[in-house]
């Protein structure tokens, strides 16, 4: 049996149709975005808090965290989205404190 090339997958918001959508892609062609994320620190492990040599088994509680951190990446870019959000965070979200901590943004994938 023939290996796949590595992929990663990418949640985004499509401002045209109003969604949150998915798409997988060959790791070579975002490895420079995600190598300039994890250079400045803008990366995590999940489950969240695991550490880089973790292999913990993959279970629905991590999965709930992935979609959950895309799902609030989004919110924090698109604001439009926020109302459509049903679903429990373990606190208050405060939006206003995130909207105020944004930097300014040095190219389209916030780089």
């Amino acid at each position: 049996m023939m290996s796949q090339l590595p992929r990663a997958t990418i949640v985004f918001y499509n401002v045209n149709r109003h969604q949150l959508q998915l798409c997988t892609v060959p790791l070579t062609e975002v490895q420079s975005v995600i190598d300039r994320r994890f250079s400045r620190g803008l990366a995590m492990n999940l489950p969240l808090g695991a550490d880089d040599d973790n292999t913990l088994p993959i279970t629905d509680e991590v999965l709930r965290q992935i979609a959950g951190v895309a799902a609030l990446s989004q919110g924090i870019a698109h604001p439009e989205l926020r109302s459509r959000f049903q679903f429990d965070t373990p606190g208050t979200m405060e939006w206003g404190e995130v909207d105020a901590g944004l930097p300014k943004l040095k190219d389209d994938c916030g780089c």
